[in-house]
């Protein structure tokens, strides 16, 4: 039996970790996922909608907001929520499939390969968020109330 399966205290502090592991990578996935998306979406729609700055205040507000709602949910997930264990999961899912598909486009796509693409879409989320996958599928933190769920 592992020690968070014996020890309450143990596996408190083990899903306060968890959860503060996953509030930073997520939001830092979602800066540079975002941030990339937004620059394409522009580039392809209205190339001189937003200017620079406009930009980077744009992207720095949604990610704001994604560290507000991601600690919202980590604070569900210690408090035992078993949707807030899904969202996680389901997020991570989506944030990995987006750099995934942001860096397959900038290597197969028209121009030069992108260098950004290959630490912003490929890179982090491999050492960010694929390694959260295993303990989030395997790990359940216990409800407030005490019993294992």
């Amino acid at each position: 039996m592992a020690r968070w399966e014996r020890d309450p205290k143990f596996r408190r502090n083990l899903t306060w970790l968890l959860a503060a592991a996953e509030v930073a990578a997520l939001t830092l996935n979602a800066y540079f996922v975002f941030q990339a998306y937004l620059q394409r979406a522009l580039v392809t729609v209205a190339p001189k909608l937003l200017s620079a700055e406009a930009f980077k205040v744009v992207t720095i507000v949604v990610t704001g907001l994604c560290l507000v709602g991601t600690a919202a949910q980590g604070l569900s997930y210690v408090r035992g929520r078993a949707w807030a264990r899904s969202a996680f999961l389901i997020e991570n899912g989506a944030l990995i499939f987006l750099g995934l598909v942001w860096f397959v486009h900038s290597m197969v796509g028209p121009g030069d390969p992108n260098v950004y693409s290959t630490w912003g879409g490929l890179l982090l989320p491999c050492v960010t968020l694929f390694p959260l996958l295993w303990p989030l599928m395997t790990f359940r933190p216990m409800p407030p109330g005490g019993g294992a769920r």
